[in-house]
């Protein structure tokens, strides 16, 4: 049967229950490790601190990572697994010089997309596109300065957006370079509260446009409109804004599974037109969505291993921390272990006893660490644009470190416990 000592507060041990009946040697062990926390909370808290850094930083982290990596990849989803881009710019970071480099090379044009959809089989639809920044006015209201997008009418195909209310710009308009506009969700509600606004003018950098319909809106990343902008005729923009504005080609498949052969129909296409003789380097970069996805996974791979870093650190901290005051709790209760071994206890018992005390320990501070986290992740989610999504795989993977991480370090201490010789630690004082 046990008993509570009124000055430690753990429990002593029997081998059996009354009756003969054997005792739950896990449960006894359990509510001892319990007990002896509460005649020790301070420092039982403090010990378990570091553990609860570790897996605060693990879950919070973990469940911000997450948030972000859905919403980035809602657009790539929303781009299609049938769409590139070729662009004077490469998807990876560049210095300065490269960049400079690079805005050096030739601009596309109007005919290298006609070119590209007439010779590539496997391409479906390709749209040139610039953009400019300018602010978008109507009588005394004003957006701040938005994208100007310039693009050909076969962009709503390529990028599968819709229009909402009236229609996109159709090829007289844009082989005319009329000055018509389509508008993105949050510059309609900026602009016309309330209002229809097909069919009435804005200006645009000085320049009248007809309004002629409303774009889909596609939503928000990070707190960040994917609607703010204004799309116009590509021939438009360059005659009022200048033609040497920087451009690319947006272009998309007849399906998913012909994007490598389009890719290389449109390198070829465009290696001719430049006039590229055989080994010469390409003067333009096609980008598809995997290469964005791995420049992506990339930047968030860095996270990851700070972040496992830190947690490492913070977890092995509060592990020796754990292997320290178990120490001192072997020692403070010395004699209470031999009292233990003179009353039947195995040494495989007492070493049991330290070591699920030390996973107790360990995991109350991996609960107080999750409890912390999910209240980080929610403040996150309240108080700024990024997501917090909790992942229940590493809710339990860190909750089992740091059960585990306590078990391993209270080996040592649970080890010298049960190694003490019973008739010495009797006579300790």
């Amino acid at each position: 049967m046990t008993g509570t000592s009124g000055r430690t507060g753990s429990l002593e041990w029997t081998s059996q229950k009354p009756g003969g009946v054997p005792s739950n040697r896990l449960v006894e062990s359990v509510l001892a490790a319990f007990a002896a926390i509460r005649a020790n909370k301070v420092r039982s808290l403090l010990t378990s601190l570091g553990i609860m850094i570790g897996v605060m930083n693990v879950v919070a982290m973990v469940s911000l990572i997450s948030g972000v990596n859905e919403s980035v990849m809602d657009v790539f989803r929303q781009m299609g697994t049938n769409t590139f881009v070729v662009s004077k710019m490469p998807a990876a970071n560049v210095d300065y010089m490269q960049y400079l480099e690079y805005l050096r090379r030739p601009d596309f044009t109007f005919r290298d997309a006609e070119a590209v959809e007439e010779l590539c089989p496997s391409v479906l639809a390709v749209s040139p596109q610039s953009v400019v920044a300018r602010r978008v006015r109507r009588g005394s209201e004003s957006t701040a300065e938005i994208r100007i997008v310039g693009v050909s009418p076969e962009y709503q195909y390529v990028s599968d957006s819709a229009v909402e209310r009236g229609r996109f710009f159709a090829w007289p308009e844009a082989d005319r370079r009329r000055q018509v506009v389509v508008l993105g969700a949050p510059v309609e509600e900026r602009l016309f509260p309330g209002d229809d606004p097909v069919g009435e003018n804005v200006l645009i950098g000085g320049h009248r446009f007809r309004v002629v319909g409303v774009m889909e809106p596609q939503g928000e990343m990070f707190g960040q409109s994917l609607d703010n902008y204004v799309m116009v005729p590509f021939r438009t923009l360059n005659k009022l804004f200048g033609s040497r504005l920087s451009s690319s080609l947006s272009v998309k498949t007849v399906s998913g599974e012909r994007i490598e052969p389009a890719m290389e129909e449109v390198e070829r296409v465009m290696r001719g037109r430049r006039g590229l003789r055989a080994g010469d380097p390409n003067n333009f970069e096609i980008i598809s969505q995997s290469q964005l996805v791995e420049m992506y996974e990339n930047l968030t791979r860095v996270t990851w291993i700070v972040m496992i870093g830190i947690s490492a650190i913070a977890l092995v901290v509060g592990g020796v921390g754990i292997m320290n005051i178990m120490l001192v709790s072997v020692t403070e209760r010395t004699k209470e272990i031999g009292i233990r071994k003179a009353v039947g206890a195995r040494s495989r018992d007492v070493a049991a006893q330290f070591l699920v005390e030390a996973g107790v320990l360990s995991g109350i501070g991996g609960l107080l660490g999750l409890l912390a986290a999910l209240g980080i992740g929610a403040a996150i989610e309240k108080a700024t644009p990024l997501p917090a999504t909790p992942q229940p795989w590493s809710i339990l993977l860190a909750l089992g470190v740091s059960i585990g991480v306590g078990v391993f370090f209270g080996f040592f201490p649970a080890t010298k416990a049960a190694k003490l010789d019973p008739i010495v630690a009797l006579r300790y004082e």
